[in-house]
């Protein structure tokens, strides 16, 4: 299916979120901090990210503000933030989408997939300005 990166502090949820990835056929690769995160987000640009709001060194904003240039693929921001000025943030940071936590591992493969699917086309082609 392609690479992914979980950029989480929270051990439980990375370790879960590694497991649902994998699941899905991604070669996973992880950090628990924004610059790590940034770091493996440069390095090896994923096919899919995802990125905590809440890391303890900085906010996921920032990741996805420093990592867009670098990385193509799909970008989701997780947290337990809901409010609607929140995921707008994320949002005008770079992030593909805004998902919120908690999560059911299943609802999070459905949200993966539709996210993943609406960046590339039948033909497997990036979209294109006019489509």
């Amino acid at each position: 299916m392609g690479t992914a990166t979980i950029i989480e502090d929270d051990d439980d949820i990375r370790r879960l979120l590694e497991v649902v990835l994998g699941q899905e056929g991604y070669e996973v690769s992880s950090a628990a901090t924004g610059r790590e995160g940034i770091a493996l987000l440069t390095d090896a640009p994923p096919d899919l990210a995802l990125v905590d709001v809440g890391l303890p060194d900085m906010e996921g904003y920032e990741v996805v503000r420093r990592a867009r240039t670098a990385v193509s693929g799909t970008i989701v921001l997780l947290s337990a933030r809901s409010q609607a000025r929140d995921a707008q943030l994320g949002l005008e940071a770079g992030a593909d989408e805004y998902l919120t936590k908690p999560f059911r591992p299943l609802r999070l493969r459905e949200d993966l997939r539709r996210v993943v699917a609406r960046g590339v086309t039948d033909d497997g082609q990036e979209p294109s300005a006019s489509a």
